[in-house]
């Protein structure tokens, strides 16, 4: 039975029902209630909770905001300002709001009962705010001067309203509060039960709003990619701030969705959108006779002549064709000979035609999602000039390239990522780039116009859900009181390193049947029946190689309570 069901079947043999406030009806986009107050500056936070100590401290009852807010050192300090302030951090608890709703449609009595400081006027436009419908009324310590832990308020409850205690059915989180002070009153009361406490504002803003996602895709975006993109943009438009002469371009498929993000965020700023990948480039290096970049630009694998011929956007002559060339460790010697047997390639000039067309300048910004650093590499040599690369991640690679100077990362502190990144990486790439085919090349047209050649793929519907649930997290956060502060790299990575090691089974059947492009088609963690594999160990070892995601894998595979993850990467060192 769900959240609010249960609310609803314990409230059915009462006339009326009453609810705790904070924590019950209404959470907050922050970890503890004094993080709103850190939100208005680090002086503000020190003068509140300075003023609040003094106020209680000068007398026995329940204080007021007013009375807070006469304390000498909030005199420079508006209470209107923080009243606006938790009007816009206020969330409404989705399931207790639903709860509600049913039970004024049954004609249920219904009202509120709060420990606090914040007027009454203040409580009902919170609840006004969060689609609360119309209390039947509310009671407030600060008000009456007395508290719901003594049982005091309860008391002084009943004799307004009229109401019995029998009749009346408490909900609240505190045990203190709620529960034991409505039992000193004679009132049964029913613990709300609640998650942990948020471990940051993130969190907390994460936590309030999943109730609102419309499918699972959405909420796996929403609570594990959001954050990322969030945090990433955020970091992009720091750079960029430092550098304004500087544009920004997006790598494309990989960054279609940040730059997404990046737009709701910061409305106001123009981006470019590279069409632009190793193969797409790879032609006007082979027909420049650049044989070594022709490498760099090449799949790290092992591939037939025809193959490496179809990748440059060329012919193989027919005796090379089925020819087999390590790229991984390749005879450089023999491949440069095989290469330049390779005709010409027609489009190799539309490279060139594509790339002047998109204005980019020396010390531009090119954003990827990053590992060496190739496609800046092969750009800067076909372009002629530095550009300076911004990188979710990086690996052992990049610093053989690149200076500090010339190409920053944003997570690990800029350091090669841990080997459970990687575990998950090829999931991380397909989840944010553009639902399209690669970048093929390019075509050259009419008075000089260049069509960018794409692979077909068909669309995939996850991935149209959980990068929507991407989408949302942005807006919502633009639109909250958050907006602005910052999500450290290592908070907005977390989600995502967890679902690689321990993901739950409703990720895996989520995740694990995508497939990711890889100088091939393969599966992220798509395993045939454990029964299978008894009798075929040969094809459980074939299909375990060519899992993208193997942790997924080994998981969906023998479904058994162990720790898939750490035993990986154990047998990965």
């Amino acid at each position: 039975m769900n959240l609010t069901k249960q609310i609803c079947h314990k409230a059915a043999h009462f006339d009326a029902v009453a609810f705790d406030v904070f924590d019950t009806l209404i959470k907050r986009d922050v970890a503890v209630p004094t993080g709103l107050f850190r939100l208005m500056g680090d002086d503000f936070y020190a003068a509140r909770i300075r003023a609040e100590r003094e106020a209680r401290a000068a007398q026995s009852g329940e204080v007021t905001l007013a009375e807070i807010y006469a304390r000498p050192c909030l005199a420079r300090y508006d209470a209107a300002a923080e009243c606006a302030a938790e009007l816009a951090a206020c969330a409404a608890n989705k399931p207790v709001l639903d709860a509600v709703q049913t039970l004024k449609k049954q004609g249920k009595k219904l009202y509120y009962i709060s420990d606090m400081y914040l007027p009454q006027t203040q409580i009902d436009a919170m609840l006004r705010r969060c689609g609360y419908p119309c209390f039947d009324g509310g009671f407030v310590s600060c008000t009456y001067g007395v508290q719901k832990r003594s049982g005091r308020l309860f008391k002084r409850f009943l004799q307004e309203t009229g109401l019995t205690a029998k009749q009346l059915l408490f909900i609240g989180d505190s045990w203190r509060a709620d529960v034991a002070g409505a039992t000193l009153a004679g009132i049964t009361a029913w613990h709300l039960p609640t998650p942990p406490a948020p471990a940051d504002d993130a969190a907390a803003f994460v936590e309030n709003r999943l109730p609102q996602q419309r499918s699972d895709g959405e909420s796996l975006g929403f609570s594990v990619l959001g954050p990322l993109a969030a945090a990433f943009c955020q970091w992009l438009h720091a750079r960029r701030a430092a550098r304004p002469e500087a544009r920004l371009y997006f790598l494309a498929r990989d960054m279609y969705l940040m730059r997404d993000v990046y737009h709701t965020l910061y409305p106001q700023e123009e981006t470019g959108y590279l069409q632009v990948s190793r193969r797409s480039l790879a032609p006007a290096f082979l027909a420049a006779g650049d044989w070594a970049t022709v490498l760099a630009a090449l799949p790290r694998q092992t591939l037939t002549g025809a193959q490496i011929a179809e990748y440059c956007g060329t012919t193989c002559p027919p005796e090379l064709a089925d020819r087999q060339l390590d790229l991984k460790q390749p005879d450089r010697e023999a491949l440069h000979a095989f290469l330049r047997q390779l005709p010409r390639p027609d489009a190799a000039d539309a490279v060139t035609a594509y790339l002047s067309a998109q204005g980019i300048r020396p010390g531009d910004f090119l954003v990827d999602i990053g590992s060496g650093g190739t496609t800046q590499l092969l750009l800067e040599r076909l372009l002629q000039f530095p550009l300076h690369g911004l990188q979710l991640s990086a690996d052992d690679r990049l610093r053989t390239r690149f200076a500090p100077d010339q190409t920053e990362v944003f997570l690990f502190d800029g350091k090669p990522a841990p080997r459970l990144y990687w575990a998950g990486q090829p999931m991380l790439e397909r989840l944010l780039s553009q639902d399209v085919g690669a970048t093929l090349g390019y075509c050259a047209e009419k008075r000089g116009i260049v069509r960018v050649r794409t692979a077909r793929q068909p669309a995939e519907p996850r991935i149209v859900q959980i990068q929507s649930g991407v989408r949302r997290f942005a807006a919502a956060w633009r639109d909250s009181v958050l907006n602005g502060q910052p999500i450290p790299p290592q908070r907005a990575i977390a989600p995502f390193l967890r679902l690689v090691e321990s993901p739950t089974a409703l990720q895996l059947d989520l995740l694990g049947d995508l497939t990711v492009e890889d100088g091939g088609t393969y599966p992220l963690a798509a395993p045939q029946h454990t029964a299978h594999y008894l009798t075929h160990p040969r094809q459980a070892r074939r299909d375990f190689a060519e899992a993208r995601w193997k942790i997924g894998f080994l998981q969906r595979a023998v479904p058994l309570p162990l720790p898939y993850g750490k035993l990986y990467l154990k047998l990965k060192k």
